[in-house]
């Protein structure tokens, strides 16, 4: 994508579509009634509308709006040789971005501690080695997805050979992957973690402007190149995002930050599920990177949110791989789509806790494995496929829950409603212009903790081809005479009720004027 088109995007708001979602919310003792009854009172009945469109960018047909991050190393596990492709693998990240490229961003801690051989320059003995063969197999990957890769550069090696590894790196990856597969090299990976020495010889305590001198004088050595940065993760440099992108270069292609609730990197850090499940983790979060969001807009750049997961530090047994985590990001990406981000790369790194995707190769070739939170990314990915307008939920609804609603660019549209509580609701819910029958699939599995089981519409992921497999498990759901559907949601899980675009009236289709519901 050209700068011009992602700096327009970045200050977007679209018109997107006119009519909105009503949402009904019915108290727990209607749970058996299936529609909703005509003669329930109007006061045991909380009735929610929304006026119009979120006042956000439809997902991008350009660039898919959910990639994954992970390590050099993991690529190298996940992707298998360009002899022997892992299609399976391919299949899962594919899934992940329908209808747009599909965003690979590699780097992170790995950034900074690989390089790509300096002629004349001996090895540091704490680096790992790029490879030609490596370069070739991403090139493979990238090619048989159609996508794009943001690749990170070494940035934390001392000043008098820095710029020649990035050099070097930069040089290596264009020749070996492909200029035309690279969307921006990445220089450095969390700056502000870095040893004081790394940028500015141990003097001074005021490291922004030291780091962006560093950043800026390598940038101008690799040849206009387009550049991503800073990739920050701290809660002090996050919230001077705008300092920060003050002291890196003008011509900056992409703002990238990581976003993580909870943190994980001590001994007296416990991060709870209930943390995770609450509002400060999904739409707090959401509400801190939208200051980020307008910080990146004032300098003329988009934002990416490149790495994202639930804790830091490689996550926590038995909640980052648990299904609450599923329900989790299953409602932090509308979140962050509503604060304005360009994307989100959905962080996974072998053989960390928080991994996503796993895969073997055996004598009957590659098998690929999930984590819970997958199914929640591919959930996601099916409500709200490239060109998708977000539709603006005005309140929060019940206790426990979370909702959100998309109109896809066939005119399809898809209310999620996510129950986090322990007992199952019964919400009712209306489309402006939708009268006939709706269907409604499950993401659910056991329980809250639960690390295996988890379905999709009933189906689960095959180890064999990356794709759902088994028996689509649909509901049918008709309204009541006012077009209300009472959609019954079990404790622990999401619904995705979804209209067919034939079920939506002319007057809510994208680009009608005549205003909300």
């Amino acid at each position: 994508m050209s700068r011009a088109s992602l700096t327009a995007r970045a200050a977007t708001l679209a018109a997107g579509c006119a009519a909105g979602v009503v949402m009904a919310v019915a108290p727990a003792s209607t749970a058996a009634i299936h529609p909703l009854a005509d003669r329930t009172p109007a006061y045991e009945r909380a009735t929610v509308r929304v006026g119009g469109p979120a006042a956000v960018a439809p997902t991008s047909t350009t660039q898919g709006f959910l990639g994954i991050a992970t390590s050099f190393t993991t690529i190298s596990a996940l992707e298998g040789p360009a002899a022997d492709q892992d299609v399976a693998f391919q299949n899962l990240l594919r899934n992940l971005s329908p209808g747009a490229p599909f965003l690979l961003r590699l780097g992170g801690v790995s950034a900074d501690t690989n390089w790509w051989p300096v002629p004349g320059m001996r090895k540091p003995r704490w680096l790992g080695t790029l490879t030609p063969a490596w370069g070739a197999n991403l090139r493979a990957l990238l090619t048989a997805l159609g996508g794009k890769t943001i690749l990170g550069v070494n940035l934390e090696e001392d000043p008098d050979i820095d710029t020649a590894i990035a050099k070097a790196e930069v040089a290596g990856f264009d020749r070996y992957v492909g200029a035309d597969l690279i969307d921006a090299f990445e220089l450095g990976n969390e700056p502000e973690y870095w040893p004081l020495s790394v940028v500015n010889g141990g003097r001074g305590h005021d490291t922004i402007p030291a780091y962006g001198q560093k950043f800026s004088q390598i940038a101008a050595q690799l040849g206009g190149v387009p550049i991503a940065g800073p990739a920050v993760v701290g809660k002090v440099w996050l919230g001077e995002l705008g300092t920060v992108l003050d002291h890196l270069p003008s011509h900056l292609t992409l703002a990238t930050v990581h976003a993580y609730p909870l943190k994980n990197c001590s001994e007296s850090a416990h991060p709870l599920l209930s943390q995770l499940l609450s509002r400060s983790s999904i739409q707090g979060l959401g509400d801190s990177v939208h200051g980020m969001v307008k910080a990146a807009a004032a300098h003329g750049e988009p934002l990416q949110v490149d790495e994202l997961n639930g804790i830091t530090c490689g996550g926590k047994a038995g909640l980052s791989n648990s299904f609450g985590e599923a329900l989790w990001a299953l409602n932090a990406l509308p979140a962050l789509w509503r604060a304005g981000v360009h994307g989100v790369n959905f962080q996974t790194v072998d053989g960390l806790l928080n991994q996503v995707i796993a895969a073997k190769h055996g004598t009957s070739g590659w098998r690929v494995s999930v984590e819970p939170v997958y199914y929640a990314l591919l959930a996601f990915a099916q409500a709200a496929p490239a060109g998708s307008h977000l539709l603006q939920i005005s309140t929060s609804g019940p206790a426990h829950t979370y909702q959100f609603a998309v109109r896809a660019p066939d005119g399809s549209e898809r209310v999620v409603l996510t129950n986090v509580g322990s007992a199952t609701r019964t919400i009712g819910v209306a489309a402006a212009g939708i009268h006939d029958t709706g269907s409604v699939s499950l993401l659910s599995a056991r329980s809250l903790t639960a690390t295996a089981g988890t379905t999709l519409g009933g189906q689960t992921i095959s180890s064999r081809t990356g794709q759902l497999a088994g028996t689509l498990k649909l509901t049918h759901l008709t309204p009541n005479a006012k077009g209300v559907y009472a959609v019954r949601v079990p404790a622990h899980a999401a619904a995705i009720l979804t209209f067919s675009p034939k079920q939506v009236h002319p007057s809510s289709v994208p680009g009608d004027s005549s205003g909300g519901a």
